[in-house]
């Protein structure tokens, strides 16, 4: 009688997992996770699946899906639209702080100049989500991570496409990150202060139909005294005064000049080129001066009054003796050097005086209005 045959040993199937892992939920790097809308759509178990306790939404939501506040998760919103325009800069702050509340809660030092937070393990989770997951949330993820763990841009993207693919931040967030990467990547950009932002912002809204210069972005002479007192003495020794002609008024202190570099004198730009009425013609080819002729500005509060008129271009006049000083015009204007700058607010140098701040001693200001 033949021994009976040994029944196979078949291996029991994996079970599978409670929640199978969302499709459009990418994981990062840690606990940041970067997805488009549609998890919160299918209201994915965020929470159980991958341990995310807080969601970071950049785009414009009507109403917050009300699953997500039963659920107890931690929400903020934030209006960012994915267009050429759009002023990313200025919601970092907002959004990194976020992040740090989410990955480092509790924290009594943010500062990663002071605290490598590198060795410190994440204690939540967060997804920041827009649309698609492709140029919004990237911009804001990539941002972060170059705040907090000092990556360059380059190194932020990568680390973000490698896990997710298709990612790219539109033109003009990735002009902005590369403008946040030469400020030193801060938690927060200060708006009212930082030349560079300012600088990129006043070009951005020439861009625009409708723009409108706010508040914080006009200097005053109080403004301009408070720089001069945060530079070093080597500094302030280099700082001039620009004043009317005229009437010797005060117009602006050269740190309120926004630099430019004349072209090279064998670029086109360094060249004045006059056609023919009509025609492509070329009647007259002139050399750019080799000195500049304008001091492009910062909008200064004096000049507030035109500036606000929302014109596209005009004339700017000295607020003592209305003497015209300048001009300004959102969609640029050239330099006698060549170099075309936008947008254009300037002063011209045959209509002001400068001298060294730190030398001069001026008679009173001649006061024409009193006169009057």
């Amino acid at each position: 009688m033949s021994a009976p045959e040994e029944s196979a040993t078949v291996p029991a199937a994996p079970a599978a997992p409670k929640f199978p892992p969302h499709p459009d939920v990418s994981r990062i790097l840690g606990n940041i996770y970067i997805s488009g809308v549609q998890p919160i759509v299918d209201h994915a178990p965020l929470k159980a699946q991958y341990g995310i306790t807080h969601i970071l939404s950049v785009l414009r939501l009507n109403i917050i899906p009300e699953y997500l506040v039963r659920k107890g998760y931690t929400l903020k919103n934030i209006g960012i639209d994915d267009t050429e325009t759009t002023d990313l800069l200025e919601h970092l702050g907002e959004t990194n702080k976020f992040f740090d509340e989410a990955l480092f809660p509790n924290e009594l030092e943010y500062d990663p100049k002071k605290v490598d937070f590198r060795k410190k393990p994440q204690r939540g989770g967060i997804l920041c989500h827009c649309q698609a997951g492709i140029s919004r949330s990237t911009s804001v993820v990539a941002a972060y991570l170059m705040y907090r763990y000092g990556l360059s841009l380059d190194q932020a993207l990568h680390a973000i496409s490698r896990r997710r693919a298709g990612t790219q931040p539109n033109d003009n967030f990735m002009a902005q990150l590369r403008l946040y990467e030469q400020m030193g990547a801060p938690r927060a950009v200060d708006c009212a202060n930082d030349k560079l932002y300012k600088v990129w912002k006043l070009e951005n809204m020439s861009l625009q139909d409708d723009f409108e210069i706010g508040d914080k972005f006009y200097k005053g002479d109080a403004d301009e005294d408070n720089e001069l007192q945060q530079l070093g003495k080597d500094a302030r020794d280099d700082v001039t005064v620009v004043r009317c002609k005229k009437c010797r008024h005060r117009l602006a202190l050269s740190t309120s000049f926004i630099p430019h570099t004349p072209p090279s004198r064998d670029s086109s730009e360094s060249h004045f080129i006059r056609k023919a009425a009509n025609s492509n013609r070329v009647i007259d080819i002139q050399e750019s001066q080799s000195t500049c002729s304008h001091y492009f500005m910062e909008p200064l509060r004096w000049m507030e009054p035109e500036l606000s008129k929302q014109e596209l271009e005009g004339k700017l006049a000295c607020p003592n003796c209305e003497m015209k000083v300048g001009a300004y015009n959102w969609k640029g204007s050239r330099c006698s050097c060549g170099k075309w700058v936008i947008p254009a607010i300037h002063l011209q140098t045959n209509r002001v005086d400068q001298f060294p701040l730190n030398k001069i001693a001026l008679p009173n200001i001649v006061n024409f209005k009193a006169r009057d």
